[in-house]
């Protein structure tokens, strides 16, 4: 997919663990843009913490909020890096915002074990979605998610196999002369 630069949004979609937030302040801070969280612009939205909020309300209604927050977010951010929900693809209206011209959208992958490791080492922070171990439950999320990260993605950066930085550098460049025909597995 080739687009026009410049952009005015880079958004990062991927699953959770991918590196979506910690990547995103790192290129916000670079570019001298704001950085958006979609689980911080849901808890502003419904007043609960975004994994409180899916706890008690459940998915249906937490994908629900999920998708009235970002699909005007998207529609009118400038000079914002957001780091989406991994399952904000699940939304066609998302998706459709996504695509935009001028949305640079990057989907930040790793190794299923990888990012099974990096949710185990940081527990508490999204209570999961399936009663399946972490490997088992993100084996399950991308084999639905992988079609709808790759039809809104412009390129991927496999965050872990680079270092954050290099992942930093490679968008920025994307930024300047627009993604590679390549850049999407």
């Amino acid at each position: 997919m080739t687009k026009s630069v410049p952009f005015r949004l880079v958004a990062l979609v991927g699953l959770r663990g991918s590196g979506k937030t910690t990547l995103g302040r790192a290129l916000a801070a670079r570019l001298g843009w704001a950085f958006a969280d979609g689980d911080d612009l849901l808890a502003a939205h419904t007043g609960r913490d975004a994994a409180k909020f899916l706890t008690e309300a459940g998915e249906p209604a937490f994908r629900a909020a999920e998708r009235a927050v970002l699909v005007p977010f998207v529609a009118g951010a400038a000079q914002t890096v957001l780091a989406t929900g991994g399952g904000a693809v699940l939304s066609d209206e998302v998706r459709g915002g996504l695509v935009a011209t001028d949305v640079l959208t990057i989907w930040l992958v790793a190794d299923l074990q990888v990012l099974a490791g990096r949710l185990v080492a940081a527990p508490g922070t999204r209570p999961p979605l399936t009663d399946q171990a972490p490997d088992r439950e993100l084996s399950l999320l991308a084999e639905r998610r992988r079609p709808l990260y790759r039809e809104v993605a412009d390129a991927v950066v496999d965050t872990g196999q680079l270092p954050l930085e290099r992942c930093v550098e490679r968008i920025l460049e994307w930024l300047r002369s627009g993604p590679p025909a390549d850049a999407i597995r």
